[in-house]
């Protein structure tokens, strides 16, 4: 090559060096952009698995609720089949009271007599009374005594009303505390439900905005691999630009040096696993290490800025 063609071919060349420039800033750019939507894209399919989470936690929680309002409404209903019979059963021993109490021509109730009784009885134990007034009270628990006789027909009917009734407050109590539990348990059970559902809504909105990012991200993928291609097409021109200016097939050297280092490698692998092995190492074994670290000590014959800014335009993307 004569003196004007090589001054042409280095004009050339540094054309090409400013094309290339500008199309690195655009590469650089639409990288920018693919990795902002691939951010985009993770962050959404994060919030998705989350979302997908919580869901499951609400239902869960919603479901143990809703079988635990089953369990107390089927207790509450039990207490109430059972306050109903003996609320039967109690209208039928105080028609029998009645009954009794009309044949005996009965006016009093049996159990206010004995309370009575019992008080006056208290009394005297209990109080310092004058003779003749204490003769009188007496006189008063004898009386009472006579018509509780009078009454021993109808006792067993009213001692059996009277705990029949505290069987019944016992009853409607345990109904009343159910009948609060099904209420809580019921409100609980829909506050998780409420969660449930708009966790899903948010799951809807979420997955629309996922597949928004996934698709501007391989638009702009596609994009970057696109202008990718241009830049290493133009890396190629002015590779061959000099090759002929140095007379030297770079391309063919870069491919050589590579093949060379890979070999190198594999070699250093093998005495490593010798050495691992306690195997004895022979001369090519030693040359090898010391052909690595020559190959690793030895400065480029690039520029550090243009063997970076091809080494970054050339990667692998996502």
């Amino acid at each position: 090559m004569d003196e004007e063609e090589t001054k042409k071919s280095k004009d050339e060349l540094e054309v090409k060096k400013k094309e290339l420039d500008s199309l690195k800033v655009t590469l650089h750019e639409l990288n920018t952009d693919k990795e902002s939507w691939f951010e985009k894209k993770r962050q959404a399919s994060k919030a998705i698995s989350d979302s997908v989470q919580s869901i499951r936690d609400a239902k869960s929680k919603r479901n143990t609720f809703t079988k635990q309002v089953r369990d107390s409404k089927k207790r509450r209903q039990e207490l109430n089949t059972l306050l109903k019979d003996k609320q039967n059963e109690l209208l039928k021993l105080q028609q029998e009271k009645k009954e009794v109490s009309t044949k005996l021509d009965m006016r009093f109730d049996p159990s206010k007599i004995q309370t009575e009784i019992e008080e006056l009885e208290f009394k005297i134990e209990t109080e310092a009374m004058p003779f003749n007034i204490e003769q009188r009270v007496m006189k008063k628990i004898a009386e009472k005594k006579k018509l509780l006789n009078q009454s021993k027909d109808v006792s067993s009917v009213f001692g059996n009303i009277h705990e029949l009734r505290k069987d019944i407050d016992r009853i409607r109590k345990k109904a009343d505390e159910t009948h609060k539990k099904v209420q809580l348990k019921a409100e609980t059970s829909q506050k998780y439900h409420e969660e449930l559902i708009e966790a899903s809504k948010d799951i809807k909105d979420l997955r629309t905005n996922e597949d928004e990012a996934l698709k501007n991200f391989v638009e702009a993928k596609t994009k970057y691999n696109d202008q990718n291609d241009i830049v290493k097409k133009k890396l190629d021109e002015i590779y061959d630009i000099r090759s002929k200016v140095e007379g030297v097939d770079l391309r063919e050297k870069k491919k050589a040096k590579k093949d060379e280092e890979s070999k190198l490698i594999e070699k250093e692998r093998d005495v490593e696993e010798k050495i691992k092995k306690g195997m004895k190492l022979t001369t090519d074994d030693l040359l090898a290490f010391q052909a690595k670290e020559h190959m690793n000590m030895k400065p480029s014959s690039k520029p550090r800025n243009e063997k970076k800014n091809e080494k970054k335009d050339v990667k692998n993307n996502k």
